[in-house]
């Protein structure tokens, strides 16, 4: 698993420009989401499960900014979930995509309590 994350990750930052406020934009990420080639889709579920596990483990459990997943919640369902989301979310595709994709991920799983 180790191997396939950092192959996304090389071919993320071969096909991303220079390095500003982010490595990756939200209309970036919308970009390799939305795309016809498998490649590049690819780099969107790599980049969104990456994003997923980091937030997801190094958050606190009671931390504002973790989302709620429910137990049965697929890899894939996830992402799909997300990369839908970021599909309607217009508005939020200026900002970074880690941040595109943490609101996302908190707003398709929000944690009830």
């Amino acid at each position: 698993m180790r191997r396939i994350f950092a192959a996304a990750l090389m071919a993320a930052a071969a096909v991303s420009g220079p390095a500003l406020a982010g490595f990756l934009g939200g209309e970036d990420l919308h970009g390799h989401c939305t795309s016809a080639s498998i490649d590049e889709r690819y780099i969107c579920a790599s980049y969104i499960m990456g994003v997923i596990d980091t937030t997801q483990h190094l958050l606190p459990k009671t931390d504002p900014g973790r989302a709620c997943i429910p137990n049965g919640a697929s890899a894939q369902q996830t992402v799909e979930a997300i990369v839908e989301y970021i599909r309607k979310d217009k508005e939020r595709r200026d900002s970074p995509a880690e941040i595109l994709v943490g609101h996302a991920l908190k707003t398709v799983y929000p944690c009830k309590g």
